[in-house]
């Protein structure tokens, strides 16, 4: 599971990540509007490290609501190995 923290649109996303944080997007048919969250770095790291993607369902833990999602696309920004941004569909 991963926990989610709703973002900030006013925020830059420079700053996001230099707070430790990722910036991410849940997105899908179920949902009026997407929602803009953020995760944590090392926690993202680690749950990639801990678990294959593939099209496995995603727990995102968003203010004590589980969301089951699907990871469609992960931003790398190869010169920094950092990650970019996040797409999660809601399934």
């Amino acid at each position: 599971m991963l926990n989610a923290l709703n973002r900030n649109l006013n925020e830059k996303t420079k700053a996001i990540r230099n707070r430790g944080y990722i910036p991410a997007v849940i997105y899908g048919n179920k949902l009026d509007n997407s929602i803009p969250i953020e995760i944590h770095k090392t926690e993202f790291q680690r749950y990639l490290d801990d678990n294959k993607i593939g099209n496995k369902i995603v727990e995102v833990n968003l203010n004590g609501e589980i969301k089951n999602c699907k990871i469609t696309e992960i931003q790398i920004n190869g010169l920094k190995e950092g990650f970019l941004h996040i797409d999660f569909l809601l399934v």
